[in-house]
């Protein structure tokens, strides 16, 4: 029986050995502040660790060799930076798909996106003479708007096919909508680099010429216009003349 208790005591020592080993293997490893780092292990320490060097490239290089695996991983907080950096200079190769929640495509300037709709409003007065408001476009348009496309709408025209309603224009049409007029005739629609009326309007913007009829003449509106997603036919641009043609005759450029 003695014989027997020994046995299970020494089983039982080896046991608890491999389990403790278990444990300490699986369980992070708490560095004192100078100890080496373990590869393979959870290095826990509250100091910052600092590598500097003065090598020709860069101090410190991460190579995952496993397809689709990161090479590095930042794990902070929520709302706190995952890095800083002491430079403004732009580093190659190192590209971000938002901005303040929004993609690149987003801040692109060069020329509006297809199927965007541009916007802006409008207004003009006078004292029984000629009102005349110019609007130009943020970025140039790809072509010039034919006359066809584009509507002087008044109030009391209501909602139409091409111009369904404020801030609205079908792709392709350029809508100005006076949504108040007072003692004012509205003369044409001309072109921002252009002054013949009544010719479409032009790839940087479009002028409103109006006649007033009273010393208290005022206009007011909004307008759109909603870039196609197949570009137009480049209209060229007519060679600027002395004055506009309006039905009081011509208007010598200011």
């Amino acid at each position: 029986m003695a014989d027997q208790n020994r046995s299970l005591s020494w089983k039982s020592v080896i046991v608890g050995i491999a389990v403790g080993t278990l444990l300490v293997a699986s369980a992070p490893v708490i560095a004192d502040v100078g100890d080496a780092v373990l590869q393979g292990r959870v290095n826990t320490v509250n100091q910052r660790t600092t590598i500097r060097g003065e090598s020709a490239g860069s101090t410190l290089r991460l190579i995952n060799s496993r397809a689709g695996a990161a090479g590095l991983s930042v794990v902070v907080e929520p709302g706190s930076p995952p890095l800083r950096v002491s430079s403004k200079k732009k580093v190659e190769n190192l590209n971000a798909d938002l901005l303040d929640g929004r993609n690149a495509a987003y801040f692109a300037t060069s020329k509006p996106r297809p199927g965007q709709t541009i916007v802006g409003a409008f207004g003009a007065a006078g004292d029984g003479t000629f009102l005349v408001h110019a609007a130009t476009f943020t970025t140039p348009l790809e072509a010039s708007i034919p006359q066809s496309n584009v509507h002087y709408v008044l109030p009391e025209a209501g909602p139409t096919t091409d111009c369904p309603g404020v801030f609205q224009a079908v792709a392709g049409h350029l809508c100005i909508y006076a949504t108040w007029e007072n003692s004012v005739a509205f003369n044409g629609i001309g072109r921002i680099n252009n002054d013949f009326l009544n010719n479409g309007a032009s790839r940087y913007g479009f002028t409103i010429l109006w006649t007033g009829q009273s010393s208290s003449a005022n206009v007011r509106g909004n307008w759109a216009y909603t870039v196609p997603q197949r570009p137009a036919d480049v209209i060229p641009e007519e060679v600027p003349s002395p004055g506009a043609y309006t039905e009081a005759g011509l208007l010598p450029q200011p």
